[in-house]
């Protein structure tokens, strides 16, 4: 019996997901300031030091305080930034002229730029300039954006071990034909690249976490599906041990495969409906 796999349907969930435009997955670059405040000077005097600093406006970002808000100078022989934390640094102006400064916190968000003026005496009083604050609009997600954002989620727990699967299914479909001439490569097939792969995907599967109680059912439907595959494999290895082939005991192997399988189809089903529900 040709065996299964669950994770190109998780993956086709996914893409149909973004190409439907359901896309609060993979929202546009944001500004860093939606989420912060700036406090930077415009103008330092030679030799003097001042600050940089960063004060967060919008808690709703879950990893805002992981950023690194430190900024990078165009030329250190202006402006030499001397970083004291994730959010403050300090700006040591060393020769006349000016630089341009840039703070990158990754691709959710575009770089920030702003330029920093090294004078010998002020023109102006020194007064660090802010960005005007904004008023900070927080937007819950809908239950849709959380529970597509919750298969994502659970996609990417997926990708380390897809690998192992796709080698160990691949390999057995391939060379699944059995009869006297063909026992010892399926053994050798089975022994040395469909169980030591499979095996690392069913332990994988042990260690996923599913974020709500609908993928949490689809999961224990995949995992348990994918144990009987494995035990179904196992038994298959034993029947080819001796030159005799054990029929009988292939045939059980091949039963708890076809067992496993149902378990992937129900989860299978599980996974439509759930698509149903939220890819809109």
């Amino acid at each position: 019996m040709k065996r299964k796999s669950l994770i190109y349907s998780l993956l086709l969930a996914i893409i149909v997901s973004v190409v439907s435009g359901s896309g609060s997955i993979h929202a546009a670059a944001r500004n860093i300031t939606d989420i912060v405040k700036v406090t930077k000077p415009a103008e330092i005097k030679v030799g003097e030091w001042k600050s940089y600093e960063i004060a967060i406006t919008d808690w709703t970002d879950a990893d805002v305080t992981e950023h690194d808000f430190t900024p990078i100078s165009s030329d250190e022989n202006v402006v030499k930034v001397v970083r004291k934390t994730n959010w403050v640094s300090e700006l040591h102006a060393i020769n006349k002229g000016i630089a341009t400064l840039t703070v990158n916190i990754g691709e959710n968000f575009e770089p920030y730029v702003f330029t920093v003026q090294v004078v010998d005496d002020y023109t102006v009083i020194p007064k660090p300039t802010s960005e005007p604050t904004k008023p900070v609009i927080i937007k819950e997600p809908t239950r849709e954006e959380i529970m597509l954002q919750d298969m994502e989620d659970y996609n990417e727990q997926l990708q380390p071990i897809a690998s192992y699967e796709d080698k160990a299914i691949d390999t057995f479909n391939q060379n699944r034909l059995l009869n006297d001439s063909t026992r010892k490569s399926l053994f050798l097939t089975l022994n040395n690249t469909v169980l030591p792969n499979y095996t690392k995907f069913v332990s994988g599967l042990k260690n996923l976490r599913p974020n709500n109680a609908e993928l949490k059912e689809i999961h224990n439907y995949f995992l348990a599906g994918a144990k009987l595959q494995l035990e179904g494999f196992i038994i298959m290895r034993d029947s080819l041990k001796t030159t005799k082939i054990n029929y009988s005991k292939f045939n059980a192997g091949e039963k708890k495969g076809a067992e496993g399988i149902k378990q992937l189809d129900k989860a299978g089903m599980l996974l439509d409906k759930y698509k149903s529900k939220y890819i809109k």
